[in-house]
């Protein structure tokens, strides 16, 4: 790894791959995207995490056709994916990562999703990120160069409490990530993210650092 840039949402998850990934390299960069679900409070975590963890730069990148997007996906209910899913997001994110990593001329795009996401979202199985890496050897000049940008995720056989584990090991600040699914001041407590960060805190006897609207 002879630099990285990590795909930065501002949750528990994406944090601890950045400090893992600062574990790996010197040469970090954290790229945080604004697309039609994400908030200003992702934002701003992203932010946060990014300066506290010093990395090189940190990337914001808007991706406004997402709105277009949503407004026009209504699928029908699924028995394999959660309802979370946004349409081809991780393949236009890859895409996005790797037209700065060959611009900055580093080999690795760090991501963070844990061992539950890759049981919901088609796009965070470890045969989509082969797939993707695949196509990153063929389509790019680096890879064509011989010098591939490849895709990992730490996390892939963690379960969210086995993160939690992780950040705290890794000593990641909790106390300015971000897991709502909504756009609002406070945590709602009741949404996919929320309920998997308060069962993690729950089954390791801990408190979460945030305040949450209502968690009941």
């Amino acid at each position: 790894m002879n630099g990285a840039i990590v795909l930065l949402s501002g949750g528990i998850d994406s944090a601890t791959a950045l400090y893992w990934t600062l574990k790996q390299t010197s040469q970090v960069y954290s790229m945080n995207i604004l697309y039609a679900q994400a908030s200003f409070q992702e934002a701003k975590a992203s932010r946060s995490l990014a300066s506290a963890a010093q990395v090189k730069e940190h990337l914001s990148v808007s991706l406004p056709f997402y709105a277009d997007i949503q407004a026009r996906y209504h699928p029908k209910g699924s028995s394999k994916v959660i309802t979370a899913y946004v349409p081809a997001r991780n393949t236009v994110f890859y895409g996005v990562a790797a037209a700065f990593a060959e611009a900055f001329e580093i080999d690795t795009i760090v991501f963070g999703s844990n061992a539950d996401d890759t049981k919901e979202l088609p796009d965070a199985t470890p045969d989509f990120i082969q797939s993707m890496n695949d196509l990153l050897k063929l389509g790019t000049r680096a890879g064509a160069d011989g010098t591939p940008i490849t895709i990992v995720n730490p996390l892939i056989n963690h379960r969210k409490i086995d993160v939690l584990k992780l950040a705290l090991e890794l000593k990641v600040p909790l106390e300015v990530t971000w897991s709502c699914y909504e756009d609002v001041q406070s945590p709602c407590g009741k949404c996919r993210g929320c309920r998997n960060r308060l069962d993690a805190f729950e089954k390791l006897g801990m408190s979460d650092p945030l305040k949450y609207e209502r968690t009941s």
